[in-house]
């Protein structure tokens, strides 16, 4: 654990003779990251007079009440007490919270009943403070985005927007930064690129800063820009299903005709299943009360340059299931299909196409 130690003493007055004098330091500690600077304050006198108290007086910035730090006062978590000598008083802060933001004096009193003497050190004033520390970072839903790599994926000209939210007292100072490229800083917590080129690909990061402990940087964030391309298909089954089984058998069980492709493209493609007939092309939808339904496939599409599953299965097929069916994949930058051709060896049915 780095501790990051800044030493301010204060000497307040000192009066001359045998008269004492009260004086007053301060150390500031951050005990580790993402904390509030925590305070060690000593009060020491010189020619402490008998019969005397020492403590320390805090004046909140937090409605300007008085608290009084004495070794019978009972800080519990936030504060321990230490009286070294009669002289010498100091008080640790385990957690320095907002309400302990003030002016702090070290105090001498006489202890009589008859005018007592009273001395003071100079006041010093401790702010709250806390290290930066970075909470999120914010980017667009509609992204694609891999989260085992932590990974963005974005088309060419596309706009590129990443917030990076960070907190601290005082408000902490946030830059962009690009790994490998000293001299890409962006300003801000917004990283705003209105069109991206493949020279915007790479890993992004975040720095927060605010003068308490050292610079944090947010987790590097991938950026990779992508060519758009039209869809590509390759079979995965085999293109020509031959019935062998007697037929009367085949059509009568549970058996399924299972037709699979992987497509790929960018923008992701739409995939459809058609089949051919006398009348022309006709869709396949999903059929869900069909004794010889049609079930569709569409596997997940997790982020460009994969291929995608895509299956139809026709369960407890019959002969009227025969023909030639067509898988249509479809972007903005063209068409692709693949055909299925189900035939039946030696049946004397009549095929309907």
């Amino acid at each position: 654990m780095i501790l990051l130690l800044f030493l301010t003493i204060g000497i307040l007055h000192t009066v001359e003779g045998t008269e004492p004098a009260v004086e007053i330091s301060y150390e500031e500690v951050a005990a580790r990251p993402y904390t509030e600077t925590l305070y060690s304050i000593t009060c020491s006198v010189t020619h402490m007079p008998v019969n005397s108290n020492l403590w320390l007086s805090m004046i909140s910035s937090a409605g300007g009440y008085v608290e009084n730090f004495t070794d019978e006062s009972n800080g519990g978590f936030w504060f321990t007490v230490r009286y070294d000598s009669e002289s010498s008083l100091t008080v640790v802060f385990n957690a320095f919270v907002p309400h302990y933001e003030g002016q702090y004096t070290c105090m001498v009193r006489e202890n009589t009943d008859d005018n007592p003497l009273e001395w003071s050190s100079k006041s010093v004033y401790l702010k709250y403070t806390t290290m930066p520390e970075i909470q999120d970072l914010i980017y667009d839903d509609a992204y694609t985005f891999n989260y085992d790599h932590r990974l963005l994926f974005l088309n060419d000209g596309s706009a590129l927007q990443l917030q990076c939210v960070a907190s601290g007292v005082p408000e902490p100072k946030v830059e962009w930064k690009k790994k490998g490229n000293d001299n890409y800083v962006i300003e801000g917590p917004l990283l705003d690129v209105p069109s991206v080129t493949k020279a915007d690909s790479g890993f992004y990061f975040c720095e927060a800063h605010n003068g308490i402990g050292d610079p944090v940087k947010s987790t590097e964030l991938e950026v990779k820009v992508l060519d758009f391309f039209p869809p590509k298909m390759r079979y995965t089954s085999e293109p020509v299903i031959t019935i062998t089984e007697d037929l009367n058998r085949y059509w009568g069980n549970e058996m399924g005709t299972k037709m699979e492709i992987l497509v790929n493209g960018l923008p992701p493609p739409t995939v459809t299943w058609w089949k051919e007939t006398e009348i022309g092309r006709q869709r396949i939808m999903r059929e869900s009360t069909s004794t010889h339904r049609f079930l569709i496939y569409d596997g997940f599409f997790s982020y460009p340059g994969t291929e995608t599953d895509h299956r139809l299965i026709i369960e407890a097929p019959n002969q009227f299931r025969l023909g030639t069916y067509v898988a249509k994949a479809e972007n903005s930058l063209g068409v692709a299909e693949l055909n299925f051709t189900i035939n039946a060896a030696e049946t004397t049915y009549t095929i309907q196409r």
